[in-house]
């Protein structure tokens, strides 16, 4: 990848995975916070190729990297992977902890049951097959190839005990195997004819109800948590010289007849409040609550709260048999996506966009996986989610009354057809009307309500057509901002007056205001609102950064007016800021105007002298 190697140079500079503790990034570098600074090597740092320079400020250590720092960032998270860091992982922890108690809880179910949810896709996937096979008389289901293959299949919901046991040990920090163990005991054969039989079963005098547990994981996840702190109290009474038997042993024996006589049935109470209430709301209120979850479901995946709404959809396959709710809103849902890109393809005149948003649209409508198509065009563009919005929430009607249900818990879309299936029951055909009305309706709505279209911008061609020629032509920009000028030198900042990121001026500011010194194209916005950078007319990249350090007011005081990819015109207004708000909270509100392709031109040069006040109309910088 372009910037793989350099992300492996920096983390190996700044001491390893394990020495960060976070990082952010401004409109130039890379901003880490690291555990114990001594362990970041410097040097190998300052030799990476595309390191400008490295900063130790404020309690980080900022890597200077430039107009590139956006790409080489995402890079870096992703190879950060700091969901398997352990240091991290603490932090996550110490995040939980911060969170309320609703939080914390949906928090870990879903963390526990999201290893398990594709073993429960697939093996329900293969019960259709199975189904649609034998009712294409391909498979007898009285023949023993139905029946090992029927065997196969059932044991991934049978046992899910066993399989949530084993992930809510890792979550809980305790013994996967004897996590893994807690949910078999609840599916032993001979537990489950006992109270398959019905009669009376007692443990030490005390009745024990009897609970079926075979594809529940609400009980597996109790039983494990209380195990988490038997092993733990077990663990420090237990003599070194029997640990190895006695520890496991003593655990098992707490465990177990615990979870029979208290955890399992109390779990399985909330099992059947949860499943009872969605049925309630389902019949009661259903033609409503379906179109208005299909509608908001984009939002909710776009800030990760749909994954809250899985163990419900679960909970109703296993206890219902089938989810006339979670699943057919997800249908709806996913379907608008895939239509909304559709249309964007279809109506932009951006060459790149068309091929990212025909792309997106196909892997939504086949597979369901409605990321590349949310992320990288409907949310960008932001109209045309609300075509989505409008589609699903029209689905989610029809849907509603056809009373769809889904029989297996699978992402929806076309390739997953089969999930609307049942021996019995048969909604395919209603789950392809609904995926055309999606269609249909979102469509129409997302090419009428249109959206603003990043079409190929000639002046791309011009830039690269030019790149790295220099000009003789004497051109002047204006100021964009007005109050007193000092030279670049005498910035508080080694990377702004090094002239590390390129040649410029500074201007002591009188008021908040930044305006456009001519035509042009932003090339760079930020949501902490401190910078902008912007591509000129006359070929001048110039970032303009107010105050030093300021991305550290995370936005506050700071008012961005323009988006990435806009044009403007000379004299609008890009950005407003707070002078005396910035200058209260501790930073310096000194406005950077830096040409960052300063190597395009044979000279950059300061117009007025140090002291002097400037204003909007002032010439500010000559380029020659």
């Amino acid at each position: 990848m372009e910037y793989e190697q350099m992300d492996k140079q920096i983390i190996q500079g700044v001491g390893g995975k394990k020495n960060i503790k976070s990082v952010i990034h401004c409109a130039t570098r890379l901003r880490f916070v690291l555990y114990d600074e001594s362990k970041a090597d410097d040097k190998k740092i300052e030799n990476i190729p595309g390191i400008l320079q490295l900063v130790k400020r404020a309690g980080q250590y900022q890597i200077v990297i430039g107009g590139r720092v956006e790409d080489v960032y995402n890079k870096l998270i992703d190879m950060l992977d700091f969901d398997n860091v352990s240091n991290s992982s603490c932090d996550s922890q110490k995040t939980l902890k911060k969170q309320n108690l609703v939080d914390r809880v949906i928090e870990t179910v879903t963390g526990i049951l999201s290893p398990a949810i594709p073993l429960l896709a697939g093996a329900g996937m293969g019960k259709v097959l199975l189904l649609v096979l034998n009712m294409m008389g391909v498979l007898s289901s009285k023949g023993q190839t139905y029946i090992m293959l029927n065997l196969i299949f059932d044991t991934g919901y049978y046992f899910m005990p066993a399989f949530i046991g084993f992930s809510a040990a890792k979550a809980f920090k305790t013994n996967q195997i004897l996590g893994a163990f807690i949910g078999l005991v609840t599916v032993n054969p001979d537990w489950v004819a006992m109270a398959a039989a019905g009669k009376p079963v007692q443990f030490l005098g005390l009745p024990v109800d009897l609970v079926s547990y075979s594809s529940t994981f609400i009980p597996a996840i109790l039983s494990v948590w209380a195990m988490s702190y038997i092993e733990k109290v077990v663990k420090k009474f237990t003599p070194d010289v029997v640990k190895v038997f006695a520890e496991p042993m003593l655990v098992i024996l707490f465990t177990a007849p615990l979870t029979f006589l208290i955890i399992g049935p109390v779990a399985n109470l909330i099992s059947k409040g949860i499943a009872n209430g969605s049925m309630f709301l389902y019949n009661n209120v259903g033609m409503i609550a379906i179109p208005l979850l299909a509608g908001l479901y984009p939002w909710l995946v776009s800030m990760g709260v749909h994954k809250a709404l899985s163990p419900i959809s679960i909970q109703l396959l296993v206890s219902q048999g089938y989810d006339p709710i979670i699943r057919v809103a997800a249908l709806c849902s996913n379907m608008s996506q895939a239509a909304a890109n559709l249309a964007v393809g279809l109506k932009t005149k951006n060459k790149k966009l068309r091929s990212l948003a025909l792309s997106s649209s196909a892997t939504a409508y086949l597979g369901g996986i409605t990321e590349p198509a949310m992320f990288g065009v409907n949310l960008k563009l932001k109209k045309p989610m609300y075509g989505a919005m409008i589609g699903g929430a029209v689905a989610g009607i029809f849907a509603g009354f056809m009373k769809m249900k889904a029989f297996v818990y699978v992402t929806p879309g076309l390739l997953s057809l089969p999930m609307w299936v049942l021996k019995t029951e048969n909604f395919i055909l209603p789950a392809i009307m609904t995926i055309v009305v999606s269609s249909l309706v979102t469509f129409v709505a997302t090419w009428l309500i249109g959206f603003e279209d990043p079409v190929d911008d000639p002046d791309l061609k011009f830039e690269k057509n030019n790149a790295n020629k220099k000009t003789n032509a004497k051109q002047t920009l204006k100021s964009p901002v007005e109050g007193k000028v000092i030279a670049l030198s005498e910035v508080n900042d080694k990377t702004f007056s090094s002239g590390i990121m390129g040649k410029g001026i500074a201007v002591i500011p009188s008021s908040g205001k930044v305006i456009a010194p001519t035509d042009g194209k932003v090339a760079a916005s930020f949501a902490t609102g401190h910078a902008i950078g912007i591509h000129l007319d006359n070929n001048a990249d110039l970032l303009i950064h107010v105050g030093i350090d300021t991305v550290e007011l995370k936005g506050k005081y700071f008012q961005t007016l323009v988006q990435k990819g806009e044009r403007f015109s000379a004299g609008q207004e890009l950005l407003k800021f707070d002078v005396e708000g910035i200058k209260k909270s501790g930073y310096d509100p000194t406005v950077m105007v830096i040409v960052l392709n300063s190597n395009d031109f044979l000279e950059v040069s300061p117009i007025p002298k140090a002291e002097n006040e400037v204003t909007i109309n002032n010439n500010l910088l000559m380029l020659a």
